[in-house]
Formats: C-alpha cells, sequence, structure tokens
C-alpha cells in the first residue's frame, strides 16, 4: 500500500474513533429528546482526568476508569438542570463547556507548574491490540490500533441493538417522542433520560481518554478542539442512527487525518485545522436544504381533486 495512503488511512482510523465514541453516546440522549451540547466539555474533561490518573497511578486502566466517572458525573448534572429543573438545553450545555475549559486549564497550571499541557512518560498510554491475520495487507489495515479503535465499532452495532431491539431502546424513544404516552404506561420519562445521560456519559469518557491516552498521549489546553460539536453536527446529519453516525464520524475523522497530512505541502495550518469544521457546516447545509427540498414536494392535493365536497 502507498505510503502515503497507509498514512491517511491509520490516521483516519485514529481521528474518527473519539468521533464515532461521543457521537455514539449522544445519538442515546438524542433519542430521549435531549440534544446534548455539552458533549464537548465531556470530552474535555474525560481527557484531563485520564492522563492525572493514569501519570498518578502509571495505570492507563485507572485514567480510562476515572475518565468515565468524571464524564458520568458531569452528564448527570447536565442532565439535572435539562431534565429535572427544564432549563435551556443549549445555553447550560455551553456554560458547563466553558466550565469545563477553563477548570482544567487552571488544574494543569497548577498541578503541572503553570504549563498549558502537560507530558510525562509515566503517562501510561492505552494497550494496543496487535492481530496476526497471516496476511500484510490484513495486518496493516485491522491490526495495531487501541483496544477502543475495536470497542468503537462493536458498540455501534451493540448500540443500534438496544436502541431498536429491546423495551429499553423502545421506553428511550418513547420518551423522546411520546413522553405522554410512556408516563401513560407507568414509566418515568425523567428517569429513562437519566439513564441515557449515564450512557452518553460512559460513552464520552471513553471518547476523552482515547484522545489523551491513544491518539496522544497528553493533555493540552482545550485538547477536544471542537471535537464535541463535531459529533454533535453527526448526530442531527445521521437522525441518531448508529451506523449512519458511524459513517459520518468516519468521514469527518477523515477530513481531520487529511489536514493533518497535508501540513507538508506548506498549506496554512489554520486553514487545514478548519476543514472537519468546515464540512461539518457545508454537510448540515446540504441536508437541511434536501429536507427543504422534499417538504415542498410534498404538496396537499387541491379540493377539487380530493373528493371533498366543498360545501
Amino acid at each position: 500500500m502507498n505510503s502515503f495512503l497507509r498514512s491517511i488511512y491509520q490516521s483516519t482510523v485514529v481521528m474518527s474513533t473519539p468521533l464515532i465514541l461521543a457521537s455514539l453516546g449522544g445519538l442515546i440522549t438524542y433519542h430521549s429528546g435531549i440534544v446534548n451540547v455539552a458533549m464537548e466539555g465531556l470530552m474535555l474533561a474525560s481527557a484531563f482526568v485520564a492522563v492525572v490518573f493514569s501519570y498518578l497511578f502509571e495505570s492507563s486502566g485507572m485514567g480510562l476508569l476515572a475518565a468515565i466517572i468524571v464524564s458520568i458525573m458531569l452528564s448527570i448534572l447536565y442532565s439535572f438542570f435539562v431534565t429535572t429543573l427544564k432549563t435551556n438545553n443549549f445555553a447550560i450545555g455551553i456554560a458547563i463547556n466553558i466550565f469545563v475549559s477553563s477548570l482544567t486549564l487552571f488544574l494543569t497550571r497548577i498541578l503541572f507548574v503553570g504549563q498549558n499541557a502537560f507530558n510525562s512518560p509515566k503517562i501510561k498510554a492505552l494497550p494496543v491490540l496487535k492481530i496476526d491475520f497471516g496476511v500484510k495487507i490484513l495486518n496493516t489495515l485491522f491490526s495495531g490500533y487501541s483496544i477502543l479503535v475495536y470497542l468503537a465499532v462493536i458498540l455501534t452495532f451493540a448500540i443500534a441493538y438496544l436502541i431498536y431491539k429491546t423495551p429499553f431502546g423502545l421506553w428511550v424513544r418513547a420518551a423522546g417522542s411520546y413522553p405522554d404516552a410512556l408516563s401513560t404506561a407507568g414509566k418515568h420519562v425523567s428517569a429513562i433520560q437519566y439513564a441515557t445521560s449515564v450512557l452518553t456519559g460512559i460513552m464520552c469518557g471513553l471518547a476523552g481518554a482515547q484522545l489523551s491516552l491513544s491518539n496522544v498521549v497528553l493533555f493540552s489546553r482545550d485538547m477536544s478542539a471542537g471535537r464535541g460539536f463535531i459529533c454533535l453536527a453527526a448526530i442531527l446529519i445521521s437522525r441518531g442512527k448508529p451506523k449512519t453516525t458511524l459513517m459520518v464520524s468516519i468521514l469527518f475523522g477523515f477530513f481531520d487525518a487529511l489536514s493533518i497530512q497535508l501540513q507538508a505541502l506548506n498549506i496554512p495550518t489554520q486553514f487545514l485545522f478548519m476543514l472537519p469544521y468546515v464540512m461539518a457546516i457545508l454537510t448540515l447545509a446540504l441536508m437541511d436544504s434536501m429536507v427543504r427540498k422534499k417538504r415542498l414536494e410534498i404538496k396537499p392535493e387541491p379540493l377539487e381533486n380530493s373528493g371533498v365536497s366543498s360545501r
């Protein structure tokens, strides 16, 4: 395989994984009626805590566990404001994102001697799976990635099954689409939404840990770099369908990887880093245009042709 193509492929896999994990988490709350705007903050907090605990305990497992716990706590906090207090989810989501950004920078400068980033040999990376398929091209394509890369693919199908094939998934979709009917059936809508928030916290915790303990083994200021909003775009574009979300996340991961690889061509880095976000905006605009066009095509029949008397 051509070295450039191989590099693009491997970078796409690595850059897509945090997007896939966080998007899968966000689409669960999406189905329950909550558009989770706080995924950016959840990922950033998880990335920070994963590095800190991996450094302190010299264990990637402890870093991963801490990332999940912190992400769940923040996700439940977000759900408390949105579900229980009925506040605006966009306002609370942006507030949490700003709070986490400021707090992680503050703690980084305190814990690590005034630095905006932290790197150390004591930070342990997530384990890498080496699988021997017996064929060089297969080893190149599918071996040598973090365990969370493989888990992301498995979770895509697991979450699709959970949402569309289980009673819990039915309750989740009813909480978002028919909350009154769900209440009539004896289920608490708020309890279902809190449960989905916990699942979102787990997934965003995995995404943050992948970002800081696998993609790069360090923490830097605002290293989530808008990925939470990219995930939100992926959810909206796919309308919460797990397999479509997987493909959209890979597409955004590809443009992220492409922006890194093209830096060798002396193209301004600011322009290259815009690529994933420009593509997200263009894709959302295209989807909105297609929906509007489809609605215009569905015109009601004239009254005289409908068989109903005008009297």
